[in-house]
């Protein structure tokens, strides 16, 4: 349907480095990505990483497009934070032939965006009327199709699991939301996160898909666990944003004069922070990557993820912004007034990285949640 991508995914952050590199201040200034870079994003494949191949997309595993998000993030994690966004392809697995149809059929490649925090569905004949505001949307002001979550108001003759909110996604048509122009921040001001709201629109059922149902696409990395594909993408820019910082530190210390004479990269405290950070940031990753892997594998063997894995994800999210935010916070200390210029790089890492680190995902309650699951209570958390 689609002309594939011949690029092997890790190899996009190189490929785009230098248009990357020269779209950050003007992303900055009209607070979304400049179309130039949308461009050369999409005919890479960067926004199909999880789209199955039969609509030309990479289906590819969740240790792959998670290092292509830090890979990206390490160059701006605006971008980063746009396209792990847009990587909603998955919904292909899941959706019927008609709603592929629809969203994949036209000739072009649909840029898509999405939101996590629920709106609502009510069933009517042959679909659902979907209503509700979502915040921090990014890469909205591009996007063909609006992704939706959406909690369905539960029919009596379709009980579902006991407690468990029906929760789906839904594809909008442009036309079918409003962009509210809310996004002026202080960080990953490129991201154009603002808000949309919809009203009573009409989704049909073909364009609705249940993340607890078995995919029509019933192959790798569609089998495992749909949640796992969406949720540590935050994590791995984090952690690109703070390896940057580190790289950063290691470039500007040595020619750093410091107010007490020696220069920045002679200092013992220099040395052990830029030591430490480099092995929390390395340590993160693998912790990270370890359970992705984990994930991986569970979708290649169809096995269930238990609670306990989901467990240890979201911990792993977790650990991974905390350490990424320490990291981010102790070289911006080390490099003092050069770190506090609007345009120089750790002025932005910083705050690219603190804004990253507030995502809903990044929540320390994960960490209790985790907890409670080690020990043997229940989660306590819907869709966990």
């Amino acid at each position: 349907m689609h002309r594939p991508s011949v690029l092997d995914p890790g190899r996009i952050p190189k490929l785009l480095r230098h248009t990357i590199e020269a779209s950050v201040e003007k992303a900055d200034a009209q607070r979304r990505l400049p179309d130039e870079l949308y461009d050369e994003l999409r005919d890479c494949g960067a926004f199909r990483l999880l789209t199955p191949r039969v609509v030309g997309g990479q289906q590819a595993s969740l240790v792959t497009v998670l290092a292509v998000y830090e890979n990206l993030a390490r160059l701006d994690a605006s971008t980063a934070w746009v396209v792990w966004n847009a990587n909603l392809g998955f919904i292909a697995a899941l959706l019927d032939e008609a709603g592929v149809s629809r969203i994949w059929g036209c000739g072009q490649e649909p840029l898509l965006a999405n939101a996590g925090i629920p709106g609502t569905a009510v069933p009517v004949d042959g679909g659902y009327r979907v209503s509700g505001h979502w915040k921090l949307v990014s890469g909205i002001a591009t996007a063909d199709w609006f992704i939706a979550l959406a909690v369905v108001t539960r029919a009596e003759d379709s009980p579902g699991e006991a407690g468990a909110p029906d929760m789906r996604l839904f594809a909008l048509t442009r036309a079918q939301f409003v962009i509210q122009d809310t996004w002026d921040s202080s960080g990953l001001r490129g991201t154009g996160s603002n808000d949309v709201t919809v009203e009573d629109a009409f989704v049909p059922s073909e364009l609705a898909a249940r993340l607890d149902a078995r995919p029509r696409i019933d192959e790798f990395p569609y089998s495992g666990f749909i949640p796992a594909l969406v949720f540590p993408g935050c994590s791995a820019i984090v952690l690109g944003v703070a390896q940057a910082a580190v790289d950063e530190l290691v470039r500007l210390a040595p020619g750093k004069r410091t107010p007490f004479g020696p220069l920045l990269a002679e200092q013992a405290r220099t040395q052990s922070t830029l030591a430490r950070s480099e092995a929390a940031v390395a340590a993160a990753r693998q912790l990270l990557l370890s359970v992705a892997r984990d994930l991986d594998a569970a979708a290649e063997k169809r096995t269930p993820v238990t609670v306990e894995k989901r467990a240890e994800f979201r911990a792993a999210m977790s650990h991974a912004a905390r350490v990424g935010r320490e990291v981010i916070e102790a070289v911006y200390e080390l490099a003092s007034s050069s770190a506090i210029y609007r345009g120089t790089v750790l002025e932005r890492l910083f705050r690219d990285g603190m804004v990253a680190v507030q995502h809903a995902n990044h929540s320390a309650v994960f960490f209790e949640v985790a907890g409670r699951v080690r020990l043997g209570l229940d989660p306590g958390l819907p869709l966990f």
